[in-house]
């Protein structure tokens, strides 16, 4: 029975894409089942985008986390664990049925385990919750029983090793315990491991005063609007807080998954990151954050906002890989010449790894976007749009001089101005600095343009006319320099800051000098970067 169910797996085709888009079409039915078997505190369906990726994130890291869990159990059935999970997720119909009839009709409520210690305690023994009785809710306890024994069984029956299949049902449960519970884990580790009745309904003293202390719950919403009642801006203001703690969680998970399954791809992948880029847009956030620092002095961060802070960090992280994979797909000729290091000319990848990895990558930046605040989003698919018009076709605005520089710049200023915003708690646009702007687009068009220069062989074989090739050969390299020097020099002019004269002028000279330097190293021109950004925020806070 087992090797015709082996057998069958063996049969699906199944692609990381493929397989997101088949849970996600069960957690959808899911989410339809549970919002007639689990009402709202305010009785309306849970058809608001919080709500719906926050409960999205927690089922697929938890099947992420079950896919690893049996490749770790039953390692010979490796390559049919994600059809074997696809398809026995269909599973998790069973608590929301159950409920609706169990209730007639009427539902009962699931929600996150909270306790103190000791009721946590007892919660993970009993298999049940001690202190709120709709929470481990009938049908899910017959759901993740069933989940259980039946891994249980799967594994004996694979291995024919009774301890093995015993000692996987018990870290199966600790596992569904953590998940169920992680808000009450968290509230035990931050301090708050006293329970107490608030408006949100269960959760622990110390998740409402993270709510409450958090000086960016505004990001939850429209600026435009305002929240209905105190009651909906602590759901809202939940639903955010686990997306991102369950983001995170699917994140590590994924990417250990892909590390274990797909190693040499994995590796393929993460050595293509242009780490110097993202570690550049990752400092323009935290500029943007400064800038509105001191615009307002008084606002603090707490552990809730610095890991929304984390969050919108990593949704353009995942935006500028996307762009990479959309970039190496479009530039493989050139980069046969000019960039014989990446993967697609190494065939480590091919074109279809290429286009799986970009929309992972892009659904993974857009979820993290939205987790960031509404504002943060907005910028993460501004910046997304402009990488995207500036490396693919039709557009490829690449391939106009100067324009295509000044994309770039806008993509920096979009950083700039989701770390300010994100921390700013006005929202009006008015707000922000228009010197701020004019700088961040001017200084990183200049400087950008020197992006041109290791390309020079492959974009001369494309015809492609940027500028080094358009001033030829010794003019076009001392041009670009030139240009990218300058940018230093006008940074202190547009700041009015005097002092960063002192690291701007050996900035933009050793600029010029290693962009005229051959052979031409580019990581050089990284190495000057991010030693004026040290160097300038000495100058300014010492």
């Amino acid at each position: 029975m087992l090797a015709n169910l082996k057998s069958y797996l063996e049969k699906i085709q199944v692609t990381p894409i493929s397989w997101i888009i088949g849970i996600s079409g069960v957690l959808m039915v899911r989410f339809f089942l549970e919002s007639l078997s689990s009402p709202t505190s305010s009785g309306f369906f849970s058809s608001d985008a919080s709500t719906l990726i926050h409960y999205y994130l927690f089922l697929m890291a938890s099947a992420v986390v079950f896919m690893i869990f049996l490749q770790v159990f039953i390692p010979s059935w490796k390559s049919v664990i994600p059809q074997l999970v696809a398809i026995s997720f269909s599973a998790i119909f069973i608590a929301p049925v159950v409920d609706w009839l169990v209730s007639g009709g009427k539902g009962l409520r699931m929600l996150y385990l909270f306790d103190s210690p000791k009721g946590m305690l007892f919660s993970f023994l009993s298999f049940t919750n001690k202190s709120f009785n709709d929470s481990a809710t009938i049908g899910l306890q017959i759901e993740l029983a069933s989940l259980i024994i039946f891994s249980g069984l799967l594994i004996y029956f694979v291995n024919k090793n009774w301890k093995r299949a015993i000692t996987s049902v018990l870290v199966l449960y600790v596992i569904i315990f953590i998940l169920s519970s992680s808000p009450g884990i968290v509230s035990i580790i931050g301090g708050g491991s006293n329970p107490a009745q608030n408006y949100f309904g269960q959760p622990s003293f110390f998740i409402q005063k993270s709510i409450e202390n958090s000086a960016t719950i505004p990001n939850n919403i429209h600026s435009s609007l305002k929240y209905s009642s105190t009651v909906r801006m602590f759901e809202i203001a939940f639903n955010f807080m686990m997306g991102r703690i369950i983001f995170l969680i699917l994140v590590i998970f994924t990417t250990a998954w892909f590390y274990l399954n797909l190693k040499e791809k994995f590796k393929a992948m993460a050595g293509n990151f242009r780490l110097g880029r993202t570690a550049h847009f990752i400092l323009m956030i935290f500029f943007g954050l400064f800038v509105a620092y001191m615009k307002f002095p008084s606002t603090t961060l707490n552990w809730n906002d610095w890991l929304a802070v984390i969050i919108l960090c990593l949704a353009f992280y995942f935006s500028g890989t996307f762009a990479i994979c959309v970039n190496d797909i479009v530039d493989e000729d050139v980069d046969r010449i000019s960039n014989t290091d990446r993967p697609l000319v190494k065939n480590s990848l091919n074109k279809e790894d290429m286009k799986q990895a970009a929309v992972i990558f892009l659904t993974a930046s857009f979820l993290a976007g939205f987790l960031a605040g509404y504002t943060a989003f907005f910028f993460v698919l501004a910046f997304t749009a402009l990488y995207y018009i500036y490396s693919a076709p039709p557009t490829r605005f690449k391939l106009i001089p100067f324009f295509s520089s000044f994309i770039i710049g806008l993509c920096s200023l979009t950083a700039v101005m989701a770390g300010f915003f994100f921390l700013s708690p006005d929202k009006h646009v008015s707000v922000f600095p228009p010197r701020v702007a004019l700088m961040v687009v001017v200084a990183l068009s200049l400087l950008t343009g020197i992006r041109d220069i290791k390309d020079i062989e492959g974009d001369k074989k494309a015809g492609i006319k940027t500028v080094p090739i358009i001033f030829g050969d010794v003019w076009g390299v001392r041009v670009v320099g030139f240009l990218a020097g300058l940018s230093y020099i006008l940074i202190p002019v547009f700041l009015g800051i005097n002092i960063l004269f002192v690291a701007a002028i050996p900035c933009a000279l050793a600029t010029y000098y290693f962009a005229n330097k051959k052979p031409y190293k580019e990581k050089f021109i990284f190495m000057i970067y991010f030693a004026f950004i040290l160097v300038s925020a000495l100058l300014i806070f010492i």
